[in-house]
C-alpha cells in the first residue's frame, strides 16, 4: 500500500515501542520517514521514500530541534511520541525526575509541533498527531509526575488544534491504555500479555493521518480488558 506516498513524516521517540512502530508503519505505506530519538547517533536527515532515516535528537534541546526541521524543510506529518517515565509515590519522586518528563512531554512537543507548524502553515496542509496516556484521564498511584506532563501536553495540543483550523492543519490526540512497550520493564506485576501491541497504535495512527479529508481530534484506545 502507499497511502502515504510523497509525504515526508516525522516521528519522535522512534528508537523503540510505539514510535519505532509508526515509523516503521508510515515507511511500509510509502511515507518519507525521519525518526528521531536521544540514543540515535547520525545528525543529518535523509528522507527517502519507502524508508526510516534514523537521527538523533533531544526534543527539549530548542537550537538542535530547530536545526532539524529547516534541515528537513516541508513536513506533512508529526508524530509528537518521545517521552521518558519515572514512577513512585508522590512524596519520593525526584524534582529531576519531573523536569525530565516535562521538558520531554510538554516542552518537546511544543517545540517539534512549532517548528513542524511553519511549513504547514504556509502549505495549507498537514497532520500533527500527539501520543499521550490516559493516565491524563484516569488516576493511577504511583504516577503524579507522568500524569501531570501527559495532562500538559494534552491541554497544550487542544489549543493547538484550534489555531490550526484556519490553516488546514489537522491535530489529533492519540491517547492509547497501557501498551506493550520497554516502560514496563522495570514495572512488576502487570500481565503485559494482555496489553495493546505497538502494532495496533501505529494502524490507527495511519489510517488516522491517510484520511486528509477528515479530521480526528481525539482516539482513545485501550486494551478489551481496559487500563490495566
Amino acid at each position: 500500500m502507499s497511502r502515504l506516498q510523497g509525504k515526508v513524516c516525522v516521528v519522535t521517540g522512534a528508537s523503540t515501542g510505539i514510535g519505532e512502530a509508526i515509523a516503521n508503519a508510515f515507511a511500509a505505506e510509502g511515507g518519507a520517514v525521519v525518526g528521531v530519538a536521544r540514543r540515535f547517533e547520525v545528525r543529518a536527515p535523509e528522507p527517502r521514500a519507502g524508508a526510516v532515516s534514523r537521527v538523533h535528537l533531544d526534543v527539549s534541546n530548542e537550537p538542535d530541534v530547530i536545526n532539524l526541521f529547516e534541515a528537513i524543510g516541508d513536513v506533512d506529518i508529526l508524530v509528537n511520541n518521545a517521552g521518558v517515565s519515572h514512577f513512585g509515590a508522590f512524596d519520593t519522586m525526584l524534582l529531576t525526575e519531573l523536569r525530565a518528563m516535562l521538558d520531554t512531554h510538554v516542552i518537546g512537543t511544543y517545540l517539534c509541533a512549532r517548528e513542524a507548524l511553519r511549513s504547514m502553515k504556509s502549505n495549507r496542509r498537514g497532520h500533527i498527531v500527539t501520543v499521550g496516556s490516559t493516565a491524563s484521564y484516569d488516576t493511577f498511584a504511583d504516577c503524579a509526575g507522568y500524569t501531570a506532563a501527559k495532562s500538559a501536553q494534552i491541554a497544550l495540543s487542544k489549543v493547538l488544534r484550534e489555531e490550526a483550523r484556519a490553516y488546514d492543519v489537522r491535530v489529533t490526540d492519540l491517547i492509547p491504555g497501557a501498551v506493550d512497550t520497554p516502560i514496563w520493564d522495570n514495572r512488576p506485576g502487570f500481565d503485559r500479555a494482555k496489553m495493546l501491541r505497538p502494532a495496533d497504535v501505529a494502524g490507527a495512527v495511519v489510517d488516522v493521518v491517510a484520511r486528509p479529508g477528515v479530521s480526528v481530534d481525539q482516539i482513545v484506545l485501550r486494551p478489551p480488558a481496559g487500563n490495566l
